[in-house]
């Protein structure tokens, strides 16, 4: 925990989902936090939790270069978390153009940032186990990425962007490659474990806009916050990790159907989901093998699926007050 103590770390995204949890264990590392945000998000971690008073703002867009410029010229920092990007697969199929800006543009810009000016500081990037488009699983680092759809095409680029800054022009740049983020604070009800929760604590059924018969992998977002700190702590002291990827996740390959039904059972429900079957391009199946970061970073998950299903289960009946 002494790593971050004093550091000055940089992070996009802090209002989202896995930004907020990043944040929260930065700043109770002892890390001095530095964000850029368009706008406040009360409904966030970051502003219910009160990490808005214990860090610097900077108000502006990641795709204004002056603003960047500026900022890298006026801080010096440790450590960049680049976090931000278009969520929603949906709306990534809906508007094309504004899922690649959101990834491609922005981390693009930030690595030039960094090359230029601050070529010291190790830089995280957030890819997706959805760049690896689609293939046979479980998805392994050394497989080429396949992506097809949208959201898919703007995580696998940024993932090379990464990738080649740090191979090529030899900078601290290290990817993450995540199963699906769960855990309490995700206000992104598309999503399928907080929209089952969230319906079944308001007596409604789940709604799968797959037929039910796709299948997931899972990362509980505490875990998560902790991969991607654990990721930027071995990166700075062993320049052979440099522009490399890894995949972090349980392990587990469910269908949607079975986890929705797992769910109403733990929230002691008999509602019956509904399948909708109106996904479209998305990849059936996914689940990562994450042999590659348990050797080369020594890291295993403190808590298993089961438990943090259990622990995101509780959070959501303790706070319905925050999303109701």
């Amino acid at each position: 925990m002494a790593y971050w103590r004093g550091k000055t770390v940089l992070v996009t995204g802090a209002t989202g989902f896995l930004g907020g949890w990043v944040c929260r264990q930065l700043l109770e590392q002892g890390a001095a936090l530095v964000t850029i945000q368009r706008r406040a998000r009360d409904k966030s971690q970051f502003y219910h939790a009160g990490f808005a008073a214990r860090a610097t703002i900077i108000e502006g867009s990641l795709s204004d270069n002056a603003l960047l410029a500026r900022l890298f010229a006026d801080r010096r920092f440790d450590a960049v978390f680049h976090l931000a990007s278009m969520v929603d697969v949906n709306a990534a199929l809906r508007d094309p153009p504004a899922a690649l800006h959101a990834s491609i543009d922005t981390t693009a810009a930030l690595l030039e940032q960094v090359r230029l000016t601050q070529p010291h500081a190790t830089v995280i990037v957030a890819s997706s186990d959805k760049a690896y488009g689609h293939q046979p699983v479980p998805f392994r680092e050394s497989r080429p990425l396949e992506p097809l759809h949208p959201y898919e095409i703007a995580k696998a680029t940024q993932d090379l962007l990464a990738q080649s800054y740090g191979k090529l022009f030899g900078l601290n740049t290290g990817i993450t490659r995540c199963g699906n983020f769960f855990g309490g604070y995700d206000f992104a009800f598309e999503r399928i474990i907080p929209h089952t929760i969230s319906r079944v604590l308001r007596g409604e059924a789940p709604v799968l806009r797959s037929d039910g018969q796709f299948t997931r992998d899972f990362l509980y977002i505490e875990e998560a916050a902790r991969a991607h700190l654990l990721l930027a702590e071995k990166l700075a002291g062993d320049p052979s990790l440099r522009g490399e990827a890894f995949n972090f996740s349980h392990g587990v390959e469910l269908t949607i159907l079975r986890l929705v039904r797992q769910i109403i059972v733990l929230m002691g429900s008999t509602l019956e989901p509904v399948i909708a079957s109106t996904a479209k391009a998305e990849i059936a199946h996914l689940r990562l093998d994450s042999a590659k970061a348990a050797a080369k970073l020594e890291w295993t998950p403190a808590l298993d699926f089961a438990a943090g299903l259990s622990r995101t289960i509780a959070w959501y009946r303790a706070n319905q007050d925050l999303f109701a």
